[in-house]
């Protein structure tokens, strides 16, 4: 569901690094294998705080966000802050379990129907007790307003109704079983009805921001440099009270500033470290590093249905040129390990057994398959060969490592390649607007799903009415709404393999990619963050606390 990309900030140009990496990917080297990630152990929690701190400063490493509207939220800037502003209906934990959250049970009574009970003892920050009404109110815009990035999710609503005090009831055109888990992301997302109202387009801007119920609550927005969140003393859940008083959200990007940043203590942690600083920050004791797991999947998306890679055939021979374990290793030092589908196993969800069957029966361990992909390139039209593909990357240091490695397996099977770098601040057009995209045939992505479900994966990147899905594939659609109205998990599973497999074949519209590790680093005089992937929709941050 979810259309987030991880983009980090150039520490150098595409230059000396990029080439190294290049000769790395292509040939092995002294980094670690994926398999070691780093020589860090996972680990779903850093070690739990021990008491209350002041302040934190914590940098988000994607800069500044253009709204924190959680409607408008589907992407690591805004959701590493929103998530502990704006709660869902449902929660997703860092076990990537979904568990009830602002509803305290929900029920499934008839097919077309879901009953959710909410909970009466939440607040928001000005005091004043969450009720149906915001519920309904809160849904609704999901259903009704089709700039919400969560609309889509909403194809089957009929009616979104108050059905009692602390009471509300969806009721469906046609049976889904993804909608429910869906309200633990902001299809879910519960604000103040009055307040949002009132605000109008204002809602989510730096004068006004939002009204909610989560552990923090918004205090200011300086423009360029932070935003800062103060600690809600009337939150409702006792177990994620926050424990820091204050957070200041800064938006540092480059890489060599962020690092900088940790090592002198102006900034107290930070999610997406730097790889080029993560042995400089473990060899320094200024704090801890951890890894955790993460549905985190960077790849490639066949941007257009008209170009050269319409032709499947093109599309398997670059994906098999590719050294997806060299870019795993090199380019993400270690962190990324090569996945056999386009949806990465921490997505599986219900269907991990079955998705795990099929994976393993086309899995390779990611090495470029150079001879097999000439051969399928040799067979190709003249005209098919000679039409150039064009792969458009953000200008960051990883980035430009990946699109590097990525021209270089074209080049070396006989396909014609053009690599463009664009700066990293405007390069979200090219995935959102069809006009700055133009021709374009690949884009870069580092996607993550909006539930740990693999029928959201395929829902936002596979289906024609997709969020993410800029080709306008339509391959599996029939199949994707089979499954959603089935209502029996085993049935359901069966219908995902049937959904991968022909992505598989057909080898698009996102071809499987690397799998990668969460990371976090944090300045030793705190601890207590989520090392697994849980920043988007989790209210990470009222875990944080003193370490001693």
């Amino acid at each position: 569901m979810n259309t987030t990309r991880r983009i980090r900030a150039a520490a150098a140009g595409v230059g000396l690094l990029a080439v190294v990496a290049l000769t790395a990917c292509s040939g092995g080297g002294a980094a670690p294998s994926p398999s070691q990630g780093g020589g860090d152990e996972l680990t779903t929690f850093t070690p739990a705080a021990t008491g209350e701190v002041d302040k934190i400063t914590w940098n988000v490493f994607q800069g500044e966000p253009q709204t924190i509207d959680p409607y408008r939220s589907a992407d690591y800037t805004p959701n590493m802050i929103n998530s502990n502003l704006c709660e869902n209906l449902l929660v997703q934990t860092p076990e990537f379990e979904i568990e009830p959250n602002l509803a305290s049970s929900f029920s499934n009574p008839d097919p077309l129907t879901w009953v959710y009970e909410l909970r009466d003892d939440v607040t928001f920050w000005d005091g004043t007790p969450m009720t149906a009404d915001d519920v309904v109110y809160s849904l609704t815009r999901n259903l009704t307003d089709p700039t919400s990035f969560y609309n889509y999710l909403y194809f089957n609503v009929d009616s979104i109704e108050k059905t009692g005090e602390h009471q509300v009831t969806i009721r469906l055109k046609a049976p889904d079983y993804l909608l429910n888990e869906e309200l633990s992301n902001y299809a879910g997302v519960v604000v103040k009805k009055d307040f949002a109202e009132a605000a109008g387009e204002a809602f989510g801007t730096p004068e006004t921001g939002v009204m909610c119920t989560g552990p923090f609550q918004f205090e200011k927005w300086t423009q360029g440099q932070s935003i800062t969140v103060s600690r809600y003393d009337g939150y409702w859940d006792a177990e994620r009270t926050a424990k820091a008083k204050e957070i200041e959200f800064t938006f540092l990007t480059d890489d060599a500033a962020i690092v900088s940043g940790l090592q002198s203590g102006q900034i107290d942690g930070t999610f997406g470290v730097p790889v080029s600083g993560v042995a400089q920050l473990k060899a320094s004791g200024v704090g801890s590093y951890h890894q955790g797991p993460a549905p985190l999947e960077t790849t490639l998306v066949v941007a257009n249905p008209d170009g050269p890679l319409a032709n499947a055939d093109v599309r398997k021979a670059l994906q098999m040129a590719i050294d997806w374990k060299g870019i795993g290793t090199q380019v993400y030092g270690g962190l990324g390990t090569p996945s056999a589908l386009q949806t990465p196993p921490s997505a599986y969800g219900f269907a991990a057994e079955e998705l795990a069957e099929y994976a393993d029966s086309v899995a390779t361990d990611g090495t470029a398959q150079i001879e097999e992909a000439k051969k399928i390139v040799d067979g190709l039209p003249a005209d098919v060969k000679a039409d150039s593909i064009s792969l458009v990357v953000p200008q960051q240091s990883e980035t430009q490592q990946f699109g590097i490695a990525v021209k270089d397996a074209a080049d070396k099977i006989g396909l014609t390649f053009e690599l463009e770098v664009v700066p990293a601040t405007g390069y979200s057009n090219y995935l959102y607007d069809p006009e700055t995209r133009g021709d374009t045939d690949l884009l870069y992505t580092q996607f993550w799903p909006g539930i740990p479900n693999p029928l959201d994966w395929i829902a936002a990147t596979a289906v024609t009415a997709g969020l993410f899905n800029q080709s306008g594939y339509s391959g599996v659609d029939d199949l994707y709404y089979e499954a959603v109205g089935t209502a029996d998990e085993k049935e359901r599973a069966a219908l995902v393999v049937d959904i991968e497999k022909k992505l598989y074949e057909e080898m698009g519209p996102m071809f499987p990619g690397v799998e990668l590790r969460n990371d976090v680093f944090m300045n030793k005089r705190i601890t207590g963050a989520p090392a697994a992937f849980a920043y988007t929709y989790y209210p990470w941050a009222a875990h944080l606390g003193a370490a001693e």
